[in-house]
């Protein structure tokens, strides 16, 4: 009897603990995606950061910009989803890595990480220029 008070008072005390206010962070997690090589949040041009109630804005914001910024790009929040982290950070902002020079002819941002989105601006790039030229050679 005394052992299983001693364990319902040890996982009381790790709920409590975990319910404490936590640091916001950077997800690394869902970006581990290869053993051989440590792959860098962004690289595929989201940003999770992990945060909690007590968490600005401006520090979520933050957490982002370098994560983005290992590749001379920005970050835009794109959604934010509550009690999808971890117990001490339990609120997800998902982020958008983006270079604001990248954007198609209609506005929408072109995902640098992304093959076909770059050969896609590129030749949409190149059309324009092609265009362009020869009105300015008459």
């Amino acid at each position: 009897m005394l052992g299983l008070r001693s364990a319902a008072l040890i996982i009381v005390l790790a709920v409590l603990g975990g319910c404490s206010s936590g640091d916001a962070f950077v997800d690394r997690a869902e970006m581990a995606k290869s053993i051989k090589k440590q792959k860098l949040p962004g690289y595929n041009g989201q940003v999770t950061v992990c945060y909690d109630s007590e968490t600005p804005k401006a520090e979520r914001d933050r957490l982002a910009a370098e994560a983005c910024e290992v590749y001379g790009l920005k970050a835009q929040l794109t959604s934010e989803t509550p009690w999808q982290c971890r117990m001490t950070a339990p609120h997800r902002a998902q982020y958008y890595c983006y270079d604001p020079d990248m954007r198609m002819a209609d506005g929408s941002l072109v995902n640098p990480f992304s093959n076909s989105q770059v050969k896609a601006w590129n030749r949409e790039r190149n059309a324009a220029k092609a265009g362009q030229q020869p009105e300015a050679e008459q």
